[in-house]
């Protein structure tokens, strides 16, 4: 996945694990057991091996009594790294014993030459292995539906992030920001904070684009977008930063700015004021029309 890295793809299943559950469905073609709860649950098998032996998240699919169907242990792997062959079958074997119920390990990788290694059989000995389930950018499904998108906001993240270069990347990051448009404001400025910082420039000029110009669909993110520009000024004082954001969403929606308008705002430094020129800034249909 472009600029993956290890943190962000594990919180986003710790956020809504039925993240794992489509991947396992949709990108490595297992179909899980009927379930009626999926959660995040310990990733620690201390109790049954070494306390180093510590996976990046296990999601268990439970039934309505709550026993355990499956266990899913995921991992985010971006290199090659030999020890990760010893440590993997005691994750499913410990996880196994302790559940008591199917196991699989599924392995986020960042390039189809990584998910290739990751997934070849680990030989336990003269009789017995254990396979790896290996996701790379190329088996993310791409989600272009809104509905879909917003069933499960943080596979849309993950697909719009893996499906970056390709030609239907408009329609995946419209489907991203419907999705993030539901979420809470801190959770969706996390993920938007997360695409903006990990898209190929085009893809994130695209981004910037729809986001300033059709800011009637997507009122809630526009705003949080508004929010990374201005994080991104705050080291150099508050004022500074929001009369920045200002400029940047005039720029990028293409607006002209004359000399006195731009004047007006680098030297303001009332942030209430500035404040309302940033709300106005995403749709206004000229630069003047900040001070009206």
């Amino acid at each position: 996945m472009p600029g993956i890295d290890h943190e962000m793809p594990i919180e986003l299943i710790h956020n809504d694990p039925m993240t794992a559950v489509e991947l396992l469905r949709d990108a490595v073609g297992v179909q899980p057991p009927p379930f009626a709860t999926a959660a995040v649950e310990s990733v620690d098998f201390a109790q049954l091996a070494p306390v180093e032996f510590r996976a990046d998240s296990v999601v268990v699919l439970r039934d309505a009594a709550g026993g355990a169907q499956l266990a899913l242990i995921v991992e985010v792997q971006n290199r090659h790294d030999s020890r990760k062959r010893f440590s993997w079958p005691v994750y499913a074997a410990a996880l196994r014993a302790r559940l008591e119920c199917p196991t699989a390990l599924m392995v986020l990788c960042p390039d189809a030459a990584v998910a290739r290694w990751c997934e070849q059989a680990i030989a336990l000995g003269p009789s017995g292995t254990v396979t790896p389930l290996a996701v790379h950018p190329g088996r993310i499904p791409l989600i272009t539906d809104p509905e879909r998108a917003r069933a499960c906001p943080e596979l849309a993240v993950l697909s719009a992030t893996a499906h970056a270069e390709r030609p239907e990347i408009g329609p995946a990051l419209q489907a991203m920001l419907a999705a993030l448009d539901t979420l809470d404001e801190d959770r969706a400025k996390l993920y938007l904070n997360y695409v903006f910082a990990v898209l190929p420039s085009v893809a994130r000029k695209h981004l910037e684009e729809i986001v300033t110009t059709t800011s009637h669909d997507y009122e809630h993110i526009a705003s949080q977008y508004l929010s990374h520009w201005v994080d991104q000024g705050r080291q150099e004082g508050r004022a500074e930063g929001e009369g920045a954001a200002i400029l940047a969403v005039l720029e990028t929606r293409g607006l002209e700015i004359s000399s006195d308008t731009r004047d007006r705002i680098t030297r303001c430094d009332d942030l209430n004021m500035l404040e309302t020129w940033i709300r106005r800034a995403v749709t206004v249909s000229s630069a003047d029309e900040l001070f009206a």
